[in-house]
């Protein structure tokens, strides 16, 4: 019976935070009553000594400190590109690639390449909130916009420079780097599933299925041309090999920027190809850039230094994402030309969008810091390996549950990591692979929670927060798709 107990009190603020969530109670909310919940448990049941509490203070509490950094300087960014125009110079250059009656490579060049890109940036859905207009502009329904710039989410283990990752890791007792590297190996099935979603949504029905009685009664199969199925797997083929050698070679943060970069160069060049010369670039675009162009330059630039000069003890700040993240908005604000409420405003408004972002994180993460120090994640572990290999099959399907609920990567990362690990090292597993299954699962799901939905359908459709239910399948569908493939894949591996 004391087993039992235990069991349900170890439980208890997973179950809590899912339920409540569940019936859409606010997030910040229900991650506070699971904390609660965690508290209660260590105190009461699990016990933990103050040398144990001391030690995970000191390993972890840096960490907490760093993503409330990197989610400060991502919100700081956001502001000011939005404030200053340069968000939209980049779109409007992008989108004037798009003419032309083939718009399809335009198509992808906004969904795979700048989606993720100010993704990996700034995160907190904000690619989408460029994206989906501009997809309207292009001529796509909005229903369809907002389902295909979702379907953009496709790295999102590396969104905000990568702080869901990094909880993954720590929590998880992984490099956060090698988590990083197996992360993007195992990111090749949400490619396929996204693009393949995407090249069926955007090609237009044939005149006779659209013109047939049964149209608005059945789905229509639509059948891409051979012509975009084979730059849909060039562009997939890209972004894949770019994303793994960027974790290999210089590490998490700023591989989603350089794997989507390096997406938009190559359609780019396409469209260069295709059509005679680019849009003229413009100093406003220039301009634009510099944030960005200071963001990878410092990561890259120090990281470089730093291992010509063997690595001293100590210089590890000065290659965080934190740090650089926080320059590049410092720099989007230095050029914050906007009159009227100034400086002081857009701080404002910064604080404000970065109080509850930051307070869900660290809620998130407190409930995961308390569960591994208290030993309740590797208790959860010992009845989950009784279901042998699909516990840890099961993992990236863990993740995805995780993902849907709570909106962010970091707070799936939190509740799970930890069990996940102890799972399967206790099935004498690769723990490694089992939490980059979870990482990328729970990573894809977002695209289909609530919050995330909510937000693109009221950046195109005004006044709603839902899609149509026949809308809903395509990414939902995206999303139990790669989840399958997933588990497949680590079932196979670890």
């Amino acid at each position: 019976m004391s087993e039992l107990v235990s069991t349900g009190v170890a439980v208890a603020p997973v179950v809590v935070v899912l339920a409540l969530l569940a019936l859409r109670v606010p997030s910040l909310v229900a991650g506070t009553a699971g904390l609660v919940a965690a508290l209660v448990g260590a105190v009461t049941v699990f016990r933990p000594d103050d040398d144990e509490v001391a030690t995970a203070a000191a390993q972890l509490g840096p960490t907490v400190l760093e993503v409330a950094l990197i989610l400060l300087g991502g919100v700081l960014l956001a502001t000011a590109l939005s404030a200053t125009g340069s968000r939209d110079h980049i779109a409007r250059w992008l989108e004037r690639i798009g003419s032309g009656d083939d718009r399809v490579p335009a198509i992808l060049l906004l969904v795979f390449g700048l989606t993720p890109f100010m993704e990996s940036v700034t995160g907190f859905g904000l690619g989408v909130v460029i994206t989906a207009p501009l997809l309207v502009r292009m001529g796509l329904p909005p229903v369809k916009a907002v389902v295909v710039g979702l379907l953009g989410l496709v790295l999102v283990p590396w969104g905000s420079l990568g702080p869901g990752t990094l909880v993954a890791a720590e929590l998880g007792g992984r490099d956060v780097d090698a988590l990083g590297y197996w992360s993007a190996l195992l990111s090749l099935p949400v490619l396929v599933v996204s693009m393949v979603t995407v090249l069926v949504v955007v090609t237009p029905r044939s005149p006779a299925t659209a013109g047939s009685p049964d149209a608005r009664r059945r789905p229509a199969l639509t059948r891409p041309a051979v012509r975009h199925i084979a730059l849909g797997a060039a562009v997939v083929a890209t972004q894949w090999a770019v994303l793994v050698a960027s974790n290999a070679l210089v590490g998490v943060a700023p591989s989603g920027i350089i794997a989507s970069a390096a997406v938009i160069a190559f359609l780019l060049a396409v469209a260069r190809v295709r059509h005679g010369a680019l849009p003229a670039v413009t100093g406003g675009l220039v301009r634009a850039l510099v944030p960005f162009a200071v963001l990878l330059a410092g990561i890259l630039g120090t990281t470089a230094a730093l291992a010509l000069a063997g690595a001293p003890a100590g210089t590890g700040w000065l290659t965080s994402p934190a740090l650089w993240v926080l320059v590049a908005a410092l720099v989007a604000v230095r050029v914050y030309t906007t009159p009227g409420s100034g400086i002081a405003g857009l701080l404002r408004t910064a604080l404000a969008t970065w109080v509850p972002v930051a307070g869900n994180a660290i809620v998130f993460m407190a409930i995961g810091i308390v569960m591994a120090t208290a030993g309740t994640a590797a208790h959860l572990a010992e009845p989950a390996t009784g279901l042998g290999a699909a516990a840890v099959a099961l993992t990236p399907a863990v993740g995805a549950l995780g993902g849907y609920l709570t909106g962010t990567n970091t707070g799936a990362a939190a509740m799970f990591s930890a069990a996940t690990t102890a799972t399967a090292t206790g099935l004498g597993a690769d723990g490694l692979v089992a939490l980059a299954g979870q990482n990328v699962g729970g990573s894809f799901a977002i695209i289909v929670s609530p919050p995330r939905v909510a937000l693109a359908v009221g950046v195109v459709l005004a006044g709603r927060t839902r899609l149509p239910g026949r809308a809903t399948r395509a990414p939902a569908t995206a999303v139990v798709s790669a989840t399958i493939m997933l588990c497949a894949v680590v079932a196979v591996l670890t």
